[in-house]
């Protein structure tokens, strides 16, 4: 998770302080007024960091069920903590995957000495 958070800060950082500022001067409505950056912060993250575009697509029911969920219990988000840890199930089982995939790729390059590419030698 670290890696995915140095990732955003890399190459999204401009739109994670642009949100971040807006969501502390409109307490009251920054979903609304923030809405534009929420939409080019996710844009930066799916377009640049991998495990972020993979999560995206792997669990994108488990998350638009999670933010109905919040939408329609607004006053008592506590009612959607079944929904929080599916989708922190889900996240983590994509992140897994993501390590396992990584590893494999490691090994092979190390063991094939190329990037794992065909015909394609690193020398």
């Amino acid at each position: 998770m670290d890696q995915t958070l140095d990732e955003v800060n890399k190459h999204c950082s401009e739109q994670v302080q642009a949100y971040a500022s807006c969501v502390d001067s409109h307490e009251e409505t920054w979903k609304t007024d923030c809405a534009d950056l929420r939409k080019a912060l996710t844009k930066c993250t799916d377009e640049n960091v991998t495990l972020m575009k993979m999560v995206r697509m792997s669990c994108q029911p488990v998350i638009d069920r999670y933010q109905n969920c919040l939408q329609k219990n607004e006053k008592d988000p506590s009612i959607c903590i079944e929904s929080l840890r599916d989708l922190y199930q889900c996240t983590e089982g994509v992140g897994q995957m993501m390590e396992k995939m990584n590893a494999l790729k490691a090994k092979h390059s190390a063991a094939t000495g190329n990037d794992g590419l065909p015909g394609v030698s690193s020398e």
